[in-house]
């Protein structure tokens, strides 16, 4: 669907048809966006690199993480993984040579990727990809990559009715007492954490997770 046919749907289930709206048109596409987003987090959609990456610049250990990823899984120069640090007090006073760098954080500053050993002259220009899990390339709410031209949905079609659910329990439980309506917006949040459900069972059936238990072998004979 696009987001014009997702505002048409979420309008049809709120009864809101006809003008005057009860619910403004950005005010209900906000709502969308922010289904998608939530939808994203709860569930690990979407994870790749998605054209995310650093650009080495000389003398800077401190990187912005780029606008829509919501956690940095990995970072790669070429075929080199660097190594996540998970001491949170990755700093460069051990360093013993220029090299390059071969270890990162999130930990240091806040929205930010701090590199270990900080980047040298020789390193200047280079560009690290990263391995982000992300939310939507771009916010629903927003424009696309082309000006002008609205975001899509992103979410495959299957569960992109997610973001009507979601939105629906929003607006019921907007301010306004004519339109609030608690069990209306909580029937529409539990079809929404449906939706969650199946997007969980989908990205670990995309993703080849298996979930194994078994005992510690130190307590096998």
């Amino acid at each position: 669907m696009t987001r014009a046919e997702l505002l048409a749907e979420l309008r049809i289930v709120l009864d809101d048809e006809a003008t005057p709206y009860g619910w403004a048109d950005a005010t209900l596409t906000n709502y969308l966006a922010e289904g998608q987003d939530v939808f994203c987090e709860r569930t690990g959609y979407f994870r790749d690199s998605a054209n995310y990456s650093l650009t080495l610049i000389d003398g800077t250990a401190i990187y912005d993480i780029p606008d829509r990823v919501i956690q940095i899984l990995d970072i790669w120069d070429g075929g080199r993984r660097l190594k996540k640090d998970l001491t949170g007090r990755l700093g460069d006073e051990d360093a013993t040579a220029e090299t390059s760098p071969s270890r990162w954080n999130t930990d240091k500053t806040t929205g930010s990727i701090h590199l270990w050993p900080t980047p040298v002259t020789a390193d200047d220009g280079d560009s690290y990809t990263l391995q982000v899990w992300r939310y939507s390339v771009y916010d629903l709410a927003g424009d696309g990559a082309v000006e002008g031209v609205a975001a899509v949905p992103e979410l495959p079609a299957r569960l992109q009715r997610a973001n009507i659910e979601w939105a629906a329990s929003k607006a019921f439980r907007h301010s306004d007492l004519e339109l609030n309506d608690k069990a209306k917006a909580k029937e529409h949040e539990n079809a929404f954490n449906d939706y969650v459900g199946s997007g969980i069972a989908m990205f670990r059936r995309t993703h080849n997770m298996e979930t194994r238990i078994g005992s510690d072998p130190t307590y096998r004979t």
